[in-house]
């Protein structure tokens, strides 16, 4: 079962540029308007007595900031650090905009806006483009993955006993986990499975990806592999968070690329998954 995952590998993206300037002067020109900057002053008598500080706010005033500054962020410096995108597409996106004046705003609150919007079209369009390829020699090591010491020393916090898995017991995080762990072991078609540690990871352009459950089933002879993403929710990758979708397509994009047959799929029951599955 191990050999079938243990098996590292490498990626690579492409993201397509044009399609990227397109979709960041949309999201830049559908963003709210950005405001002057301002200047809040808040006067209070400050009481300190014997219990504690007290205080009574005594009026506020507000004044804008004027656009004559001495100086502006270098923006495609700032802009090039913070997402993969070149300073050349940077500069284009930003002209066809047509947001300088929130820029002259607010210069901080436009660069941390639009970083985000370019940087999450960014992500967007290299899990499109992204490969995965084999690092041969490369493998996680079983004794990286499992640690018989961490499991022991936390059998005082919520675990289960189990009879198909590496250990006689596993440990959960949620009563869904601990669902998800009984089902499985009461299932006469799963002869082995396993949650697995936060030590096996995937890379991904937007961080570590982690499965939850590998499940090896035998069902009338046919003999499988899944990885499981246990899910607490909707399993549809439109209702799924942003990152986490992200991360599914990249962490299947990585199985298929080890081509060993294994499969990752994303469940919130073991009997509905195994139904649409078997």
């Amino acid at each position: 079962m191990w050999d079938k995952v243990k098996q590292k590998t490498t990626y690579r993206v492409q993201i397509d540029e044009a399609e990227l300037i397109r979709r960041s002067v949309a999201a830049l020109q559908d963003m709210e308007p950005i405001p002057k900057a301002r200047i809040v002053t808040r006067t209070a008598d400050i009481q300190i007595d014997q219990p504690g500080v007290t205080y009574a706010e005594r009026g506020i005033k507000t004044a804008d900031l004027t656009e004559s500054y001495s100086s502006l962020p270098n923006i495609l410096a700032v802009l090039d650090g913070q997402t993969l995108a070149r300073r050349s597409v940077i500069a284009e996106i930003l002209k066809q905009s047509g947001r300088g004046q929130d820029f002259l705003n607010n210069p901080q609150m436009f660069m941390e806006n639009a970083a985000q919007i370019i940087r999450d079209i960014c992500y967007s369009l290299a899990i499109d483009g992204i490969s995965y390829k084999r690092l041969y020699g490369a493998e996680y090591y079983v004794q990286e993955i499992f640690d018989s010491a961490e499991l022991i020393a936390n059998l005082d916090r919520n675990a289960v006993p189990v009879e198909h898995s590496v250990y006689d017991y596993i440990l959960y995080d949620s009563t869904v986990e601990n669902r998800f762990a009984l089902d499985l072991d009461s299932d006469d078609d799963v002869k082995m499975f396993f949650k697995l540690p936060s030590r096996f990871k995937v890379d991904t352009p937007i961080g570590t990806y982690n499965p939850d459950w590998a499940v090896y089933v035998e069902i009338d002879g046919m003999k499988k592999l899944y990885f499981i993403l246990e899910t607490k929710g909707s399993t549809s990758e439109l209702n799924l968070r942003g990152r986490e979708s992200l991360k599914i397509r990249c962490g299947k994009a990585h199985f298929r690329a080890i081509g060993s047959g294994v499969e990752l799929h994303t469940a919130t029951k073991w009997a509905d998954f195994k139904m649409r599955n078997s």
